[in-house]
């Protein structure tokens, strides 16, 4: 067995010469997902799943941190100084292809959320029983009213400060309050309805093409839809008045998102609503990712007898849930400012004006200023939510959460980055760093003695390379000789066999070491 290194690489090809490979874009390759600069807690729980689910870390780790957003919302909010102060909570979307295991991820890290929520269904019913019946009782007591009024009596009342019809509407009891999060391709209008009943929201989706492609994103609705979202992100406040019903009108709305998309619904929904996503800044609220595709070398391993991190994870995802939201005699959200100590905001202004000296004229960020101007109170949400998910609260942030927190917000404003550079890339380049990528790892997989080399074909490619190229056999051709063409590859066939063989360039191989 070979290791995976600059010397193992070279050993394997040293029978063949190569020149140095062209590059096909002047870009940064995607750098590892930070894992370490979560908490112990949670990057634990990440990194559990993901051996176990063989999945890219960051998609891993977006679903977690939803989870945890969506756990920590309702309770904490992030004051940054005293002016600025709003919610912690936090938008993902992560495009992963067919095939990633999104799903199984999702129910690994939500199981607690939707354990919670079945619990608060059964207790809404018990409390609707009760409703009813108060309400019955105090219909009875107004038919009593009602008699007694017609007898004549409380006469000199009437009018009064202490009107007995007055007093008795007083005291009708309250429909109770049903906590419900978890919400799903609503359309603008049941969203929020449903936010006026209860102001905190959760949409997770390991399918979020449901979403994309759902009746409140189509037609006159994605406006509606994509400016509810940014109110939402915001914090509120949601109000609408239509004819017919009664007006909504909702105060300090918390709201996760945490959505995982594949990259053709994606771009199919950006072209249908004519790029309207990117122009009202939908999409710069969400801390982005497209992680490299580990399909084709996830070889089967027995699941863990015990899976102890995450099973701390869950418990305390409960724990922070079975704290219930606290509502003031408004009927608005209360929620608890989280501080900065004074090292965590000398951190957090310098990331902030780190990220603001880059985004003019050509500098690094000025293809993405929609997602760079949120980057800081990103780093802040996170920085919360790390806070709030590992301690009690007592004490302010410190610096070292609100580093770690500015760490992992540079991997996703880099990430933001490398997209726009590949939404500018030709088909045949973007299929080509597919393929790549994919040949990569088979290769890796040759070199680990798991996988005999004369089965990284091109035939192989076409069955089990990427799954948005699979069954188009002309792209999948058109690629390959664009890696080619730059030196990238070498496509030959062995004396009196058909089958076309595919070697990847060390130095390339070296690229994603």
């Amino acid at each position: 067995m070979v290791d995976i290194t600059e010397q193992g690489i070279a050993d394997y090809h040293v029978r063949r010469h190569w020149k140095a490979p062209v590059a096909l874009r002047k870009e940064l390759r995607p750098e590892e997902y930070p894992v370490d600069d979560l908490p112990p807690i949670i990057a634990e729980a990440v990194k559990e799943v993901q051996a176990y689910i063989q999945a890219p870390m960051a998609l891993v780790a977006a679903s977690a941190l939803s989870v945890v957003s969506a756990a920590v919302q309702a309770r904490f909010d992030i004051r940054r100084d005293a002016a600025l102060i709003g919610p912690s909570s936090l938008y993902f979307l992560t495009i992963a292809e067919s095939g990633e295991r999104k799903s199984a991820i999702d129910r690994m890290f939500m199981a607690p959320v939707r354990d919670w929520e079945a619990r608060q269904v059964r207790a809404a019913q018990e409390a609707k029983a009760r409703y009813e019946t108060a309400i019955e009782d105090w219909e009875r007591d107004g038919k009593d009213l009602a008699v007694q009024l017609e007898q004549g009596m409380f006469r000199d009342l009437l009018g009064s400060t202490k009107d007995p019809r007055v007093m008795h509407e007083l005291r009708k009891p309250p429909e109770p309050r049903v906590a419900r999060m978890l919400r799903g391709d609503d359309t603008p209008e049941a969203l929020q309805i449903a936010l006026q009943a209860y102001p905190v929201a959760a949409i997770i989706s390991a399918e979020a093409g449901l979403i994309f492609g759902s009746h409140g994103m189509g037609g006159d609705s994605v406006m509606r839809s994509l400016a509810t979202f940014n109110v939402m992100w915001d914090g509120g406040p949601i109000s609408q008045d239509r004819v017919g019903r009664e007006r909504i009108y909702v105060e300090r709305v918390r709201a996760t998102l945490g959505l995982q998309v594949q990259s053709s619904t994606l771009q199919h929904f950006t072209h249908k609503s004519g790029n309207l996503a990117k122009g009202i800044g939908y999409f710069a609220r969400f801390l982005f990712s497209q992680p490299t595709s580990t399909q084709g070398s996830r070889f089967y391993e027995l699941p863990p007898a015990d899976m102890p991190a995450l099973r701390a994870f869950h418990s305390r995802v409960t724990a922070l849930l079975e704290q219930p939201a606290e509502f003031d005699e408004f009927d608005r959200l209360m929620l608890r400012p989280v501080d900065l100590d004074a090292q965590a905001h000398d951190c957090w202004a310098a990331f902030h004006n780190e990220v603001e000296e880059q985004l003019g004229g050509d500098d690094y960020f000025s293809g993405i200023k929609e997602v760079a101007s949120k980057a800081a109170e990103n780093a802040a949400r996170l920085a919360c939510c790390y806070h709030a998910f590992t301690t009690d609260c007592s004490t302010y942030i410190a610096r070292n959460t609100m580093d770690h927190a500015c760490a992992v917000m540079r991997w996703y404003l880099d990430e933001a980055v490398r997209f726009g550079q590949v939404s500018g890339l030709t088909d045949e380049v973007r299929n080509a760093e597919l393929i790549e990528a994919f040949l990569v790892d088979q290769t890796k997989v040759v070199l680990r003695g798991k996988l005999d080399a004369t089965k990284v074909t091109v035939n192989r490619v076409r069955q089990h390379g990427p799954g948005s190229l699979r069954g188009k056999a002309k792209d999948i051709d058109a690629a390959l000789e664009v890696l080619v063409d730059h030196g990238r590859i070498r496509i030959f066939a062995e004396p009196g066999s058909k089958s076309r063989q595919v070697l990847v360039n060390p130095a390339v191989m070296q690229e994603y070491i």
